[in-house]
């Protein structure tokens, strides 16, 4: 009983970890895709006053 116990922690903290790092992927990506639009908006000012 105590090793089902233990590995049902073990696995329960398995997710969580994977959990954690979703979350943390979703941030980067968001801040990538920040960066890329702010990177077009900013070609796109430029291209504006040039005219």
């Amino acid at each position: 009983m105590k090793t089902a116990y233990k590995e049902l922690q073990k696995l329960r903290s398995m997710a969580e970890t994977s959990l954690n790092k979703t979350d943390e992927l979703q941030q980067v990506l968001a801040h990538i895709e920040a960066s890329l639009s702010s990177a077009q908006s900013q070609k796109v000012l430029e291209k504006t006053n040039k005219k």
